[in-house]
């Protein structure tokens, strides 16, 4: 079974581009298409951490429902310097009727400005166990301690590539976060991370839908 993230997202809007993490199964997906751009950008080409100020005049479509505009897309902005964040918090305020999704692998970056009540802030969990490092990013319990921190009324968790875990710990991290849909997902891109069973994959997404979340499945093994 495939399902994509973006089939909620109704536009990518990336007035930033980049990251330094160099998580490995990000060769394969968002690496991969930033080589799209060798004649458009070098900076996106080689994925370096950039802005875009021209793209913030970018046309916006509404929203409804659970759809969001997915914003900096292709990049973490804890890369993205806090005044030019400023003015993409900006753009989205002067949207009130818009819903946008930002990501981080590093959450305690949301810190630096204050987001308004259409936006959904977004960070990566891949498992609860820290012994798995596959990027720079602050590691799985240092991203859940500071997401839990962040007092923001509206968030999102996204499992994938899913990693082996332990169901009950790792549960109560996504409950006390509290997000409003958690993704859920295999690798896509045959990483040979070390993955859960399918058995208990789905233990784990029965426990987050019977605890009352919205449980979205990505890409699951056949």
């Amino acid at each position: 079974m495939k399902k994509n993230m973006y089939q909620k997202s109704v536009k990518q809007f990336s007035p930033f581009v980049g990251c330094k993490y160099d998580c490995k199964y990000c060769f394969s997906s968002f690496r991969r298409q930033a080589k799209r751009q060798k004649h458009n950008c070098m900076d996106c080409y080689d994925f370096t951490p950039h802005h875009h100020p021209e793209r913030l005049n970018h046309y916006l479509p509404r929203t409804k429902n659970d759809q969001f505009i997915f914003v900096c897309s292709n990049a973490d902005i804890s890369f993205c310097n806090t005044e030019f964040l400023k003015q993409i918090v900006a753009k989205i305020e002067s949207k009130p009727d818009r819903t946008f999704l930002l990501q981080s692998k590093n959450p305690a970056t949301f810190e630096r400005v204050s987001f308004p009540q259409n936006v959904i802030l977004g960070t990566t969990l891949e498992s609860n166990r820290d012994e798995y490092v596959f990027s720079k990013a602050p590691v799985f319990s240092q991203r859940y301690k500071d997401f839990v921190k962040i007092n923001h009324p509206r968030k999102m968790v996204t499992v994938e590539p899913i990693m082996d875990f332990d169901i009950e710990p790792f549960a109560a991290w996504i409950q006390e976060i509290n997000p409003e849909m958690v993704w859920l997902g295999f690798d896509s891109g045959k990483n040979g991370l070390p993955e859960p069973s399918l058995s208990k994959f789905y233990k784990f997404y029965e426990k987050l839908q019977n605890a009352g979340f919205k449980v979205i499945l990505k890409k699951v093994k056949e």
